[in-house]
């Protein structure tokens, strides 16, 4: 079994947290990691940190290992990436060709054109938008 982790906070990183807690304008999900990291410091173990904020233990492990490792910066928190766009550069290049041509193109066209040309089904809606 893995040895407990200990948190200590210095008087500065108490109050820092504190303030980060109680911060209504702080991600809330900051504001409970910065919790999270402060009671920890007080001597709770993750498992009861965990059952009072209705949270699962691997995830309180995870703030504070994280805060072990980076300190107060990894307790902000960044929106996780999305998917990745259909509409890629070379796309958008295929489609500056094609609207130079001496001819009018309309969206489900194009859409039909970047289908054949790369393979991806793009709705004529999303074609419009990059216009």
């Amino acid at each position: 079994m893995a040895a407990p982790l200990r948190i200590q906070l210095t008087p500065e990183e108490d109050r820092l947290l504190l303030e980060l807690s109680l911060d209504p304008r702080t991600h809330k999900k900051t504001r409970l990691w910065a919790m999270m990291v402060r009671l920890a410091a007080e001597g709770w173990t993750a498992p009861r940190i965990a059952r009072h904020f209705h949270k699962d233990r691997s995830t309180v492990y995870l703030v504070l290992r994280r805060f072990l490792e980076q300190g107060l910066p990894g307790l902000a928190y960044r929106k996780p990436p999305g998917a990745p766009r259909k509409f890629t550069p070379e796309m958008a290049a295929f489609v500056e060709e094609r609207l130079a041509e001496d001819r009018v193109w309309t969206a489900p066209q194009l859409a039909a054109a970047l289908a054949e040309r790369f393979g991806v089904r793009l709705a004529p809606k999303v074609v419009a938008r990059h216009l």
